[in-house]
C-alpha cells in the first residue's frame, strides 16, 4: 500500500520545487560528503576547526589563537561573507542585508543599514564570499573569532588578507591529510549511520535504473567511508561497490561539470577488495561528458543528489540538464523548530495585522486633519471605532494610536527575537531572512528540483513517483 503525505511526518518527506516524474529517470548519481555520507556535525566541524589553527601560526598569527573553541551555532548555510570588512552577512532573497556580525558581534542595525542598504551584494566577486557548503562553516566560525582577535590587537586589520590565511589553512589541512587521518583512524566518531541507506540503493537497482557515485574526495577515503556505510549491510550485496554501475572519484567538481577531460581508469583494487559486483567503470577525474557517455544517459534522465549548492546543484542543473536532489541536513533542525513555534507564529500574525489596522486608522486621522475626507465621513470612521469627541480631539487619538503602535511593534520585536532564537541564536531559520525567504531558500527554491534532509528518506515514496509542485500564487492573485 502506497503512503499517503499525510501520514509521512514532515521531516521524512520529500519537498518539490519543480515537477519530476521519478519513471522518467534512467540514473541515478550521488556525492559522498554530507550527502550519501552523514557527518557528525560538531565532532566534524571541530575537528576541522583544531586541525587549522596550528596552519595559521605557522604563516606568523599570533599563539593565543590556539585558545579559540569552536562555536557550533556561531555559522549557519546560506550566510556571506564580506571580505573586505570583515563582516558576516544574512541576506534575503533580495540580497539585501538584513542581519550581519562583524567578527562575533553583532552590527547595530544603523551600521548595518549604512553599510549595506544602497545595494544589492555581488556574489562570486573578489570582496562577498558565499557559505554554501557545509565544510565551509568551521572556516568561517575561525574566521570571526580571528577578526575579533586581530581587531585587539594594534595594528590595523586586513581583514580579506585575513580571510585569505584562514582559507588557506582549511584548505591545507584536508589536502595535507590532517583532517582525514583522524577520521580513518576512528571513522564512527564522526560518521553517523543511515540504517535505511542500502534499503533505498538497493530499491532503486531493483528498478533497472543506473546508480553512479561522483565525488571529489580521493579513492582511499571514498573507500574508507563508503565501506563504513554499506559493507555487510544487505544481504546479496555484501561490498559498497556492489551498489553502483560506476564510480568517478577525484572528480574536482564544479568544473567537473564543464570541462571535456576523458574519463581515467582507476584500478578497482583501490576502491574495493572482494567486492561481488564490481563496478563496471572505476575513474578518476574526467567530466561529465565521457560520464555520460559511459552511463549511456544524458541530461534531464539523470538525477543527480548532492548537498553543495554550487558545486552540485547549479552547475549539474545549469550546464548539464541534469534533474537535482538536494541534501540539507539543517532541514530537519528547522522542521522541528518549525512544529515548536506554531503558537508563536500565528501570534505574530495577528499583532501584524494588529499594526497594519492600528496604521491605517492612524493614516486616515492625518488625511482627515489635512480635510481630504468629507464631514460626514470623518464623524462615521469615528463613530464606528468608538473615537469620541469629534474632529477636535483627532490629535489625541492619533497620540494614542501611536503610543498602541509603538507597543505593539515592541512585543512584536520580542516576540520575533524568541521565535527565531529557537532556530538559531544568531542567525534565526536559515530559510527566512524577516518576512522574506532567505537568499539560501531562493538557492534551493531555484536550483534543487526536490529537496529533503537525507537519500532515505525515498522509502516512503514509490518508485514512480511523480512529484508535483503545489500551485503557485502572485500576491496579487491571494
Amino acid at each position: 500500500m502506497r503512503p499517503n503525505l499525510v501520514d509521512i511526518d514532515p521531516i521524512q518527506r520529500i519537498y518539490v520545487n519543480r515537477n519530476l516524474r521519478l519513471e522518467s529517470i534512467r540514473a541515478i548519481g550521488f556525492d559522498m560528503d554530507h550527502t550519501l555520507a552523514t557527518y557528525k556535525p560538531v565532532p566534524f566541524e571541530r575537528l576541522a576547526f583544531e586541525k587549522a589553527k596550528p596552519k595559521l601560526v605557522a604563516v606568523g598569527y599570533p599563539q593565543t589563537l590556539l585558545r579559540l573553541k569552536y562555536q557550533p551555532d556561531f555559522v549557519v548555510r546560506g550566510l556571506t561573507v564580506d571580505k573586505a570588512r570583515g563582516n558576516i552577512l544574512k541576506m534575503d532573497r533580495h540580497r539585501y542585508v538584513v542581519q550581519g556580525y562583524h567578527g562575533t558581534r553583532k552590527l547595530p542595525p544603523e551600521q548595518r543599514k549604512a553599510l549595506y542598504a544602497r545595494h544589492r551584494i555581488r556574489l562570486g566577486g573578489a570582496t562577498y564570499v558565499p557559505v554554501d557548503t557545509l565544510f565551509s562553516l568551521p572556516e568561517i566560525s575561525l574566521y570571526a573569532q580571528m577578526v575579533d582577535l586581530m581587531d585587539a590587537g594594534s595594528e590595523p586589520v586586513n581583514y580579506r588578507r585575513l580571510y585569505d590565511d584562514v582559507r588557506g589553512s582549511m584548505d591545507e589541512a584536508h589536502a595535507d591529510g590532517s583532517i582525514k587521518r583522524v577520521i580513518a583512524r576512528h571513522p564512527m566518531r564522526f560518521l553517523e549511520l543511515d540504517s535505511q541507506l542500502p534499503e533505498i540503493l538497493d530499491r532503486i537497482i531493483s528498478q533497472g535504473i543506473k546508480l553512479f557515485l561522483l565525488t571529489n574526495s580521493e579513492g582511499p577515503y571514498t573507500a574508507l567511508i563508503m565501506a563504513q556505510l554499506l559493507d555487510g549491510r544487505l544481504e546479496g550485496r555484501q561490498h559498497w561497490t556492489d551498489f553502483f554501475d560506476q564510480i568517478v572519484v577525484r572528480a574536482g567538481k564544479p568544473a567537473f561539470f564543464g570541462r571535456h577531460d576523458p574519463l581515467r581508469p582507476l584500478s578497482p583494487r583501490v576502491l574495493c577488495r572482494g567486492g561481488s559486483r564490481r563496478p563496471r567503470f572505476t575513474y578518476s577525474g574526467g567530466s561529465v561528458h565521457a560520464l555520460e557517455k559511459v552511463l549511456g544517459v544524458q541530461g534531464d534522465k539523470i538525477l543527480f543528489f548532492g548537498d553543495h549548492t554550487y558545486g552540485d546543484i547549479l552547475k549539474s542543473k545549469r550546464i548539464c540538464g541534469w534533474r537535482t536532489a538536494m541534501i540539507i541536513r539543517g532541514l530537519e533542525r528547522e522542521l522541528e523548530s518549525l512544529t515548536e513555534t506554531r503558537g508563536q507564529r500565528l501570534k505574530l500574525v495577528v499583532l501584524e495585522r494588529q499594526i497594519d489596522r492600528l496604521v491605517a486608522w492612524r493614516d486616515f486621522l492625518d488625511r482627515a486633519l489635512e480635510g481630504q475626507f468629507p464631514e460626514g465621513v470623518v464623524k462615521r470612521f469615528l463613530r464606528d471605532r468608538d473615537f469620541g469627541g469629534g474632529r477636535r480631539q483627532i490629535p489625541a487619538h492619533k497620540e494614542a494610536l501611536r503610543g498602541q503602535i509603538r507597543r505593539l511593534r515592541s512585543s512584536l520585536e520580542k516576540l520575533t527575537a524568541e521565535m527565531e532564537a529557537t532556530f538559531n541564536p544568531y542567525w534565526g531559520p536559515i530559510f527566512r531572512a524577516g518576512p522574506e525567504t532567505s537568499h539560501f531558500a531562493n538557492q534551493v527554491q531555484e536550483f534543487a528540483c526536490i529537496y529533503t534532509s537525507r537519500v532515505s528518506n525515498f522509502l516512503n515514496y514509490p518508485m514512480d513517483k511523480f512529484f508535483v509542485t503545489t500551485h503557485v500564487f502572485m500576491p496579487h492573485e491571494l
